[in-house]
């Protein structure tokens, strides 16, 4: 009896007969799917990482069919302000469980049934901030920048300072993403200044983790470190493990670039505790990921591959485009040090490929030099220097001190 699985595996095989001889999908299978079936776990298993490892992603089938069953229950149950506020409330739930498409479906609901309403204006203005948010996770930058600018529109008629400071933090944090420090950094500071003077400790706490990773960046790391340690006191106040999730999981990359490998993962497994308390897939995928890439740097590439297999699974279920050209880096380093040195370059290939698509210029820098030191391994030198080259380009540009040192003492060896 055939699996689902098995039936999609047998359409893919379809699908490649009609394009390649079967010399090229002996090359394919061969080269390239060398690496990419998942790896075996290590012998020697902490009790922490095997329940991390072994984690179940449910299917949301059934999620998706309650939550339409209960719309349809509670619009004739609920007055009308109930009712929007049910669809906010939804749509949250699906932004922390990584229902993207669910929450993005959820907020369009809301907006078609209030944005011809004046008095609803707020609720559109919070509907496209989320909206624009939703867009980001899913690397849609036009889309995520036309409904944030929408939403700050809305928030400026109502000189509402709160939301137009949530709209600069949400900008920053996309130019960020695409790795314009420069923009990034003012509109947080921007943010920042709107809200001088208020009590608003859990939006002051987001932006200044957002400088947080700016800095860390930049490898200004005891100043990273100082962002994130006040955002986390104010997080804690507030009982708010989602973000008390994510600063984790930055303070975790920070003592990463720092090489403080027992303190990064004592982070990192603080991250994933929290997030599986609130079900925040998002959280878990960024943290499982930078857990694989730790353990590359410790050369236990079993657990590397355990974690960057599971990462993989989370990210194709949120659908978290740049985490998943981020997982498919860190398996070419895995494959890399593994001397699987043609399956180490698709990876590393394919993640680059995504990057520059999404127009991600840090994360193509950090794989540009990862293909930099796989070339140069392999003896290629003028493949080499030119990944080098690429990534200190960029590095120089955003004043990155430790990767410009580190790339030209590479350089200087070749």
């Amino acid at each position: 009896m055939f699996t689902l699985e098995q039936e999609k595996k047998l359409l893919l095989k379809d699908i490649l007969k009609n394009f390649f001889n079967n010399r090229e999908i002996s090359e394919f299978t061969k080269k390239y799917l060398q690496g990419s079936v998942k790896g075996t776990k290590s012998k020697q298993v902490s009790k922490k990482n095997k329940q991390q490892i072994d984690l179940n992603l449910q299917d949301n089938s059934r999620l998706r069919l309650e939550i339409d069953l209960l719309i349809t229950f509670a619009e004739n149950k609920l007055s009308e302000n109930k009712f929007l506020e049910l669809l906010l409330s939804l749509g949250q739930f699906a932004v922390t469980t990584g229902e993207f498409t669910l929450s993005i479906d959820l907020y369009g609901k809301l907006l078609n049934k209030t944005k011809t309403k004046n008095e609803y204006l707020n609720i559109n203005a919070h509907a496209y901030l989320s909206l624009g948010e939703m867009y980001s996770r899913q690397a849609h930058w036009a889309l995520s920048f036309n409904n944030i600018n929408k939403s700050k529109s809305l928030f400026e008629k109502q000189n509402d300072i709160t939301g137009i400071a949530k709209c600069e933090n949400m900008l920053g944090t996309i130019y960020g993403e695409i790795g314009n420090l420069k923009k990034a950094t003012q509109h947080f500071e921007k943010g920042l200044s709107l809200i001088d003077g208020k009590k608003d400790i859990a939006l002051i706490g987001k932006i200044e983790v957002n400088l947080g990773i700016v800095n860390n960046i930049q490898g200004n790391y005891d100043l990273a470190l100082s962002y994130y340690q006040r955002a986390l006191l104010n997080f804690q106040k507030l009982s708010d493990l989602k973000n008390i999730a994510l600063i984790n999981h930055n303070i975790g990359m920070t003592y990463l670039k720092l090489n403080k490998f027992t303190m990064a993962l004592s982070n990192f497994d603080q991250s994933i505790s929290n997030s599986l308390q609130v079900s925040s897939l998002p959280s878990l995928g960024i943290s499982y990921t930078s857990k694989a890439y730790l353990y590359t740097q410790q050369k236990d590439f079993s657990m590397a591959e355990a974690f960057a297999d599971k990462a993989m699974d989370i990210c194709f279920k949120t659908n978290d485009k740049l985490s998943i050209a981020e997982v498919y880096k860190v398996k070419g380093i895995i494959q890399r040090n593994k001397s699987n040195f043609e399956s180490a370059e698709n990876f590393l290939l394919t993640s680059l490929r995504i990057n520059k698509e999404l127009e991600n210029q840090l994360n193509y820098a950090e794989t540009c030099f990862e293909l930099g030191l796989l070339y140069e391994n392999t003896g290629n030198n003028y493949s080499s220097k030119s990944y080098f080259e690429k990534a200190i380009k960029y590095f120089k540009s955003i004043s990155a001190g430790p990767e410009i040192k580190i790339i030209s003492e590479h350089l200087n060896n070749l």
